[in-house]
């Protein structure tokens, strides 16, 4: 398995390794295909050896204060853009434990220095927040997010600085 960038082609299958693993988050495919449009730069598959989609990641510019609406396309990045905002990243079963999640940080970390970001944001839901704390993430401010986000009561706003 390896990662390499996301093409046009690959949206679908994405929406499908979503729909498997966000089953209390879900997301159309147009949400996926409206980020890989905006800034197909900070998406990525995780390329089984089979070549099927094993996982993905999703990363953009962003604003603190407007995290994406869950499931809504973004029709355009928010400006004036002041973090790099991790928008998904969703592994399958078969692919966890192995180093995956950590690689898909550093891309996005080299990705956010590249655009000459200096924090990374992110909204971490489900059991994650372990995950994302051991990469360095914590609340931003008291974490908590607008209910009309869509992402549920557990759901928290991140940041890690760079």
């Amino acid at each position: 398995m390896r990662w390499r960038a996301m093409k046009a082609d690959d949206v679908s299958a994405v929406a499908d390794v979503a729909t498997v693993i966000h089953l209390d988050y879900p997301e159309n495919p147009a949400v996926f295909a409206a980020c890989f449009a905006l800034y197909p730069a900070g998406c990525h598959i995780l390329e089984g050896d089979d070549g099927r989609v094993a996982g993905y990641l999703v990363s953009h510019p962003g604003r603190l204060d407007t995290p994406p609406v869950l499931d809504v396309p973004l029709k355009e990045l928010p400006e004036p853009q002041d973090c790099y905002f991790l928008h998904d990243l969703a592994l399958g079963a078969e692919t966890r434990g192995r180093g995956f999640a950590g690689q898909a940080v550093d891309m996005v970390i080299e990705e956010a220095r590249r655009g000459g970001f200096d924090r990374i944001a992110l909204i971490a839901v489900g059991d994650a927040h372990g995950f994302w704390a051991r990469q360095g993430f914590v609340p931003l401010g008291d974490g908590l997010l607008d209910p009309a986000k869509g992402y549920g009561v557990e759901a928290r706003a991140l940041i890690r600085r760079l």
